[in-house]
């Protein structure tokens, strides 16, 4: 069993210079600006935060803080601008009904 750990030894010191070596090449890439990284969207952040409810939730609020949709304490939701600017906001209108006030859940 010596033999095997040495070998397993030997293995896992390449593989980690090798992972090494990937890393300080890719740091130094992106230190160039060769690599243009992009940041997560608000929409991605909040789904990876609470998933396709908490991606709702922000597009409904997101409009409102625009004055595009009024969302009532009561609970109704009320098209303000039909257009949306964005996939989501589409989808939200669309969910909302096309005669633009639909009771949404809290």
């Amino acid at each position: 069993w010596v033999p095997l750990l040495l070998l397993a030894w030997a293995i896992a010191g390449v593989v980690g210079v090798r992972l090494c070596r990937a890393a300080v090449r890719e740091a130094a890439a992106a230190g160039d600006g060769a690599g243009e990284r992009r940041g997560l969207t608000l929409y991605e952040a909040a789904f990876l935060s609470g998933g396709p409810a908490r991606v709702a939730d922000l597009t409904l609020v997101a409009m409102a803080r625009q004055r595009r949709l009024l969302l009532a304490h009561t609970g109704w939701a009320t098209v303000v601008d039909p257009r949306g600017r964005d996939d989501m906001e589409r989808t939200v209108i669309g969910a909302i009904g096309p005669e633009g006030q639909s009771r949404i859940a809290p």
